[in-house]
């Protein structure tokens, strides 16, 4: 069959092969044709050699964890079907079988020894076909044909933001004001769930207004700021106090300041991986005492259990109601595996670029 594979640890690796040998899979697993993958930040770190593993005694890991396929083979008893369309989530348990995997939270895992298909230790999906347990895979409706690739890189979002709610209700007011950086994928998701949940969103990025992202997410209700004209320091003088931050920038240089920008009581969602190294000075002292008068908070946001998948594809069934072909025009290019190299390139008018296997 066909895969899109990677030798981890030698950097612009990426091969487009045609002689993976089908999964065989068990009588307890379901075969999955996959229809389409979509290509991250983290598909590209990989691809350059900053992380990833092969299974072990495989020379090679096929990449892909944004995933849609449809049901080719269901065991016996299980509650798919064939011609179901599937979304598969991504990590799976330690071997350890820690507490929080043991209760379905490998998201969470205590050993991080956790897998996780097309990134640690276990194969992805840019491939023909994949097997996997059903336990693993969550049922998406024909309406989301055209967007459901979407729902893995929401779930992870929607796990911080779930998160985040919960812990600001220790306020006796709910945070209305929402300040997302960067004007990717990732970004947009996180301003079009916060916009679901009711906050109003400023979303940040460099770049003119003109964007393809930036018109994205004023259609969808946020205002945009670009960078370019207006730090970020600066932008509470310009849209009022920010009760959250969603950081998606991938850069480093934006981690202090999406912390630093928050109005009393806030909260910041780290919600992108920095490879490589980046070095800054920071006055620890001011830092600290701006934190703890300012009851601020921090957390990050990685992966996701069964339930923010689920929390994915209700929000991007909402959203396909509320603002129709809005996730449509998030996904800007779709190439056959054989253009895959040509699809980790991302040109100046990308947002999501798909990898199409039917």
């Amino acid at each position: 069959m066909r895969a899109v594979t990677v030798v981890p640890g030698r950097a612009h690796s990426l091969t487009v092969r045609d002689d993976i040998p089908e999964p065989e899979g068990d009588e307890r697993q379901a075969l999955v044709r996959v229809l389409e993958t979509g290509i991250c930040g983290t598909d590209v770190d990989i691809e350059a050699a900053q992380f990833g593993d092969a299974p072990p005694g495989s020379p090679y890991l096929i990449l892909g964890h944004e995933n849609l396929g449809v049901v080719e083979k269901a065991p016996p008893g299980a509650a798919l079907g064939r011609g179901d369309l599937v979304v598969a989530t991504v990590r799976r348990p330690c071997p350890e079988r820690c507490r929080a995997c043991v209760e379905g939270q490998q998201d969470m895992c205590l050993s991080g020894h956790y897998l996780e298909r097309g990134i640690k230790g276990l194969h992805g999906f840019m491939s023909d076909l994949y097997a996997e347990s059903p336990h693993y895979l969550v049922r998406v409706p024909p309406s989301m044909r055209p967007i459901a690739v979407l729902v893995e890189p929401l779930s992870f979002i929607e796990k911080g933001i779930e998160q985040a709610l919960r812990f600001q209700q220790r306020l006796v007011y709910e945070p209305g004001h929402a300040l997302v950086l960067g004007a990717g994928p990732i970004g947009l998701l996180a301003g079009l769930v916060l916009t679901l949940r009711g906050l109003r969103v400023t979303l940040a990025s460099r770049g003119t207004p003109d964007r393809p992202g930036a018109r994205l997410a004023e259609d969808a209700g946020m205002r945009y700021v670009s960078t370019d004209a207006t730090p970020v320091d600066r932008i509470p003088a310009l849209v009022g106090p920010i009760d959250l931050v969603f950081e998606s920038t991938g850069a480093a240089s934006m981690v202090m300041p999406a912390i630093t920008v928050l109005g009393l009581n806030g909260l910041c969602i780290l919600g992108s991986v920095t490879a490589g190294e980046k070095k800054t000075q920071v006055d620890v002292a001011a830092f600290n005492q701006s934190m703890v008068l300012g009851n601020r908070v921090v957390l990050g946001t990685v992966n996701a259990a069964l339930r923010h998948f689920e929390a994915a594809a209700r929000d991007l069934a909402t959203a396909q109601v509320r603002f129709p072909g809005w996730l449509e025009r998030m996904i800007t290019r779709r190439v056959p595996p054989q253009d895959a190299r040509q699809a980790f390139e991302r040109g100046p008018s990308d947002i999501k670029s798909v990898l199409r296997f039917d």
